[in-house]
């Protein structure tokens, strides 16, 4: 008897562990709204400067596979820069994690920028071929409401942006899952030919 009723309790204990480790992982408190571009548009960003060879695309861009989702955003203006931007609800004082996934085709010139709340996060230069890579930085808002911005220029191809976020430091984000790995092994693939705005 003693025994039948230690091996439920064993079962019952397994059964709460598997529960736990099949719950989904918790979501991710993100204060982008649009992050990831799936409204097929810049919904949520607002558009600056030159807007030339910019948008949204469906599925693979050059033969590139977005990031994540199936919605990817490209930069290609030519001569001047332009970009995007969003006012994200922050806290004076807080610490947020400012995450992205860029890609770069081959040629020059071009540049890309991220700043945050007017800190610097990333500035790439006549920046080489690059397949998707996610960039994470910690960055401290400074007031009630700050400004992410991307801020891009490539005369003779596109920079590729996916997978924007901001979550207050220490936020609980999801692992990516094997399709996303994936994508970005098709991402190496895509970035080792050469994409002109003539081909595109």
């Amino acid at each position: 008897m003693l025994a039948s009723f230690l091996s439920a309790r064993r079962l019952a204990g397994f059964a709460v562990v598997a529960a736990a480790l099949a719950a989904p992982a918790p979501a991710r408190a993100d204060l982008v709204t649009n992050g990831g571009f799936e409204t097929g548009d810049f919904t949520g960003w607002t558009q600056f400067g030159n807007t030339g060879f910019t948008g949204v695309q469906f599925g693979d861009f050059g033969g590139v596979l977005p990031f994540e989702g199936d919605y990817q955003a490209f930069f290609g203006p030519i001569g001047s820069t332009g970009g995007i931007s969003q006012d994200l609800a922050t806290v004076a004082g807080q610490t947020y994690t400012v995450s992205f996934a860029l890609a770069n085709f081959d040629g020059t010139p071009n540049s890309f920028s991220a700043d945050f709340g007017g800190t610097n996060l990333l500035t790439l230069v006549d920046n080489p071929a690059m397949p998707y890579t996610l960039f994470s930085f910690d960055v401290v808002a400074t007031g009630a409401l700050t400004t992410l911005s991307f801020t891009t220029q490539h005369d003779p191809s596109y920079y590729l942006l996916d997978a924007v976020s901001v979550n207050p430091a220490g936020a609980s984000v999801p692992a990516p899952p094997a399709l996303l790995l994936a994508a970005v092994g098709a991402g190496v693939l895509g970035l080792r030919r050469r994409l002109t705005k003539a081909a595109a």
